[in-house]
């Protein structure tokens, strides 16, 4: 039964993908990656509307609507592989392998690849408008690392930190039109809050633009998703150096939503990294528990003083 599930679900996520854009058209946060993998067989699918407004050559402003989805399934603990959708721009494969995964003590690493495919420049305004956009960078092929560790047990508010670097879709190069030049292109990164255990804030830096938005969980496996994305524009709208005939010059505003099924399979074989992580599994277990003694002894004084 769950087969045909996904295939209608698949046809549900394309209807929804004719009106999408560039914020959750790969699987990560807004339109960065992090550390945290799916789960062995678990199943990601999103598909996202994005709008931004646009002048013609004679001073028209119009209002555009495009699309992005994408498919993800994790492998084994240890990877995830899927494919990406950008309107015109057609499919492009995704993979990713974790490194190095996270504890209390220390962070989560994982490497990955974005855009894999033939075309010179996969871009989702490549037919928005031809003659004014021209990235100097190749969008192809995009080679990424990306470190990511939630300080929460640390903090007094929840919060988690992601730190990568990347070529391709990452890269801003010093002849980019973008509002803020990269020091390091390629540098990309976010901060994630936590408000409750269904939702989360956050803003990001993808290597180009400013972008911010979050996450509202509806249950196991239904998430709705929102975000602004290229937001440095809105302090630049009146720079003499912005064009408002560039496409890539302009906020955009995203809605979108995720579905997540599954794992349909359980693992089986031994996972051999887990015989080396064994005993600091077990030391960091030992340090949840006394965090969690210690929230419990301040939650009560807390109740006593207000007695």
């Amino acid at each position: 039964m769950r087969l045909p599930v996904i295939i209608v679900l698949l046809l549900v996520l394309q209807l929804v993908a004719v009106a999408g854009g560039l914020p959750f058209s790969h699987y990560g946060l807004l339109d960065t990656p992090s550390a945290a993998l799916l789960k062995h067989t678990e199943v990601a699918l999103g598909g996202a509307a994005t709008t931004f407004s646009l002048e013609d050559s004679a001073g028209s402003t119009s209002t555009n609507i495009g699309m992005g989805a994408f498919l993800e399934v994790g492998l084994f603990e240890r990877g995830q592989i899927g494919g990406t959708y950008l309107g015109s721009a057609g499919f492009s494969g995704t993979a990713r392998g974790l490194v190095l995964s996270e504890t209390i003590n220390r962070p989560g690493i994982a490497l990955g690849v974005e855009n894999i495919i033939g075309e010179k420049n996969y871009e989702f305004y490549s037919d928005a408008n031809d003659s004014l956009y021209s990235y100097p960078n190749a969008q192809n092929f995009s080679i990424y690392a990306v470190i990511s560790k939630d300080f929460s047990y640390f903090l007094p508010f929840p919060m988690c930190l992601n730190l990568g670097f990347g070529t391709g879709r990452f890269s801003q190069s010093s002849d980019a039109v973008d509002g803020f030049e990269n020091p390091v292109p390629g540098l990309f990164g976010s901060i994630l809050f936590h408000p409750n255990m269904n939702s989360e804030v956050m803003i990001e830096w993808d290597g180009r633009d400013l972008n911010a938005g979050g996450f509202y969980r509806l249950g196991r496996n239904f998430t709705l998703l929102a975000a602004a994305s290229e937001l440095e524009y809105l302090f630049l709208a009146s720079d003499s150096t912005s064009n408002p005939t560039d496409v890539m010059q302009h906020a955009k505003f995203t809605l979108g939503v995720q579905i997540n099924l599954g794992p349909f399979f359980s693992r089986t074989e031994l996972d051999p990294y887990q015989r080396l992580r064994y005993t600091e599994d077990d030391e960091a277990l030992r340090q949840l528990e006394e965090y969690r003694a210690r929230a419990r002894e301040e939650i009560q004084e807390l109740e006593d003083s207000i007695k």
